[in-house]
């Protein structure tokens, strides 16, 4: 019989703001974090926008050492990582060392910082390079970093998968949970705004804004046009459940299901993409045991692409009675931008938090309805709704759907 997983711990460091409590009341308030970026020197290009984490005081978390010598995805990392540790009351003094491990996704990681130091190594002499500076450039960096900081000798793990990288990060810390591999394991995602990025996207034409026309986060609006990109970290602590009972630890919800599918690029027919994507909800509902009746919200992963969020509509209506009023969708894209391989992780922390309060965050932005999108929208102001089971839907642009089911805990399953 395999083991049940359920949440205990949450640390973020958002545009939105860090910690959770701030993240979530400015988020249920329909606050924005998105406004002109300051980190980087976008005058030369039409999109101006995003989401930088602005308020983060890592040393308040991991301390003044050696600060200096960190890149600011693994400040990131590190200091969401504490506040979820530290959420789950869980010791940090090396006491469950071998039961403890950590499972990071991330698109693409430290990519600026490996750039940047394979220049300086062709540019100059590397006999001349300091050592440290090659301490924090690869994508498992921040990863290993947290994992020793912590002292965490279970496993470490750093999932690379496209815009869905932190729930794959998610779905695999929960496999290995039920296998009882591990009794807790810290996963989630971590991301950071970087002028590399910022091109790579810029020249594929996702941004928003791009056309000439307005510059936001439009999930499922007419007029969406791109995504805003956005950065930073989000945790979760994950634990076996009766180690969580044994240990008297609060539990926020439980992981019940998670699905996969890959279409094997962005060219293949829509209906195939939209069969896939919703391939990818069944799965995950399946594992779960919930039927599609029993859902009452979708995170959904909206993001404002034309193309993409068509496809995920689709999907949804295909899936679902889309007559039925019974579950909402909600998108907090609208709020935050698009954090690539962390947003899942995002994602997840703003359904568990649905869970535990009974509101649902609305779209913000959302002002022309798509004529071809017909679903139940949070729009104008919160919705008030008490939530048993919530489906996660992330999507990444190459072909991979990856989807959580959050159930809200009960102790005999209910």
């Amino acid at each position: 019989m395999k083991k049940r997983v359920v949440v205990t711990g949450l640390g973020v460091v958002s545009p939105l703001g860090c910690g959770k409590e701030t993240f979530w009341n400015n988020l249920i308030e329909g606050k924005s974090g998105i406004a002109p970026m300051s980190s980087l020197d976008v005058s030369p290009h039409k999109c101006k926008l995003g989401g930088e984490v602005r308020d983060l005081k890592p040393e308040i978390y991991l301390g003044s050492k050696g600060l200096k010598y960190l890149n600011k995805g693994t400040r990131f990392l590190g200091s969401a990582a504490k506040m979820a540790l530290d959420d789950a009351k869980l010791p940090q003094d090396g006491s469950l060392s071998d039961q403890m491990g950590i499972i990071i996704g991330s698109s693409l990681g430290n990519f600026s910082e490996t750039t940047d130091y394979f220049y300086e190594i062709i540019r100059n002499n590397p006999s001349e390079l300091s050592p440290m500076l090659s301490y924090d450039v690869a994508l498992n960096s921040s990863i290993n970093y947290v994992s020793v900081i912590f002292k965490m000798k279970g496993l470490a793990r750093t999932i690379s998968a496209g815009f869905t990288s932190s729930t794959d990060a998610i779905g695999d810390a929960s496999k290995l949970i039920q296998r009882d591999m591990a009794k807790v394991i810290v996963a989630g995602g971590v991301e950071q705004i970087s002028i590399d990025l910022y091109l790579i996207f810029y020249l594929r034409g996702l941004l928003s804004g791009l056309d000439g026309t307005r510059e936001a986060g439009l999930p499922f609006d007419k007029g969406r046009n791109g995504f805003v990109m956005s950065e930073g970290s989000y945790v979760v602590i994950l634990e076996e459940l009766q180690h969580a009972l044994d240990r008297g630890a609060h539990i926020y919800a439980e992981i019940t299901g998670f699905g996969s599918t890959f279409v094997g690029g962005k060219n293949h027919p829509a209906d195939i993409r939209v069969r896939r994507a919703e391939k990818a909800m069944h799965y995950a509902l399946e594992e779960s045991g919930a039927k599609k009746e029993d859902v009452d919200l979708i995170s959904a992963n909206a993001n404002g692409c034309k193309v993409q969020d068509a496809f995920e509509a689709k999907a949804i209506q295909s899936l679902f009675d889309i007559n039925s009023k019974r579950f909402f969708v909600s998108a907090i894209k609208s709020n935050m931008g698009e954090s690539y391989g962390t947003s899942g992780a995002a994602q997840l922390i703003s359904t568990v938090m649905s869970i535990n309060t009974g509101q649902i965050p609305h779209i913000i932005n959302h002002s022309n309805k798509d004529p071809e999108i017909n679903l139940n929208l949070t729009l104008e102001k919160p919705s008030r709704k008490e939530i048993q089971n919530a489906l996660i839907n992330t999507m990444d642009y190459e072909g991979n759907n990856s989807c959580l089911v959050v159930s809200k805990f009960c102790k005999s399953h209910c």
